[in-house]
């Protein structure tokens, strides 16, 4: 399903924080929303979300407006949210009984996706019994779950140390390879952008500044020279 956003804008009172944002993503497409703090990108993943409603302009899936939350579209924060009273199997098959699947059925769907995600031997243990990594790890696949159509994802490894960072994005990858989500991933790392995404649109005062398509073979390496070339220009965009 193609993404079209046309000439969006979002403002809070008086305070302009998107003007006039116009993009499309296509179907299985990695992109990364960059940009510093305050830059608009949040705001921007809540409405694709439809957690909120534009000030002007549209959100489109198959020419129809989003206007509020869907199982289309799945979504992972920093913060995990799972319940602390599920268990790792319960959080992941909590939505699809909700979409209304039998507990047999939820179950036998979340253990393909923890199976997916490496954890079949934590199914029983709590979110309090796993490490912030198992707990991202969990909150992805607590999303794909339900099977949606995109995967919105809101700086989800901000909060872990740099090993279990760069774990985590290794697992995206080849979790994205696999099942071909559209992801939407905000960050304000360009490393992390440059690593991940297909295409990086870069973010700037509420505006895009500049998008760059990332024609580097996978897996990517960081201290590659043309990887070091697009992260200094793209650094230059952001200044």
């Amino acid at each position: 399903m193609t993404l079209v956003v046309e000439n969006l804008k979002k403002s809070f009172d008086n305070n302009i924080v998107l003007d006039g944002i116009n993009v499309k993503i296509e179907p299985g497409e990695f992109v990364c929303i960059l940009g510093k703090s305050g830059c608009g990108k949040s705001t921007l993943l809540n409405l694709l979300a439809g957690f909120t409603k534009p000030t002007h302009g549209s959100i489109k899936v198959k020419g129809e407006k989003i206007e509020k939350p869907s199982k289309q579209r799945g979504l992972v924060f920093q913060e995990h949210a799972l319940f602390p009273w599920y268990t790792v199997l319960e959080n992941i098959s909590f939505g699809p009984i909700v979409q209304g699947l039998s507990k047999s059925e939820a179950t036998e769907k979340a253990k393909k996706y923890l199976k997916l995600i490496n954890l079949e031997e934590y199914e029983n243990h709590y979110p309090s019994q796993l490490s912030g990594g198992m707990k991202q790890r969990v909150g992805i696949a607590r999303a794909l779950a339900g099977e949606p159509d995109f995967l919105l994802m809101d700086e989800p490894f901000g909060a872990l140390d740099v090993f279990t960072k760069e774990h985590m994005r290794n697992e995206l990858i080849t979790i994205w390879s696999e099942l071909k989500p559209t992801i939407i991933f905000i960050t304000h790392d360009i490393s992390e952008a440059i690593y991940l995404a297909d295409r990086i649109i870069v973010l700037k005062k509420g505006l895009i500044a500049e998008e760059y398509n990332v024609h580097l073979p996978r897996p990517r390496q960081y201290y590659d020279e043309k990887f070091g070339k697009l992260a200094t220009e793209i650094e230059r965009t952001l200044m």
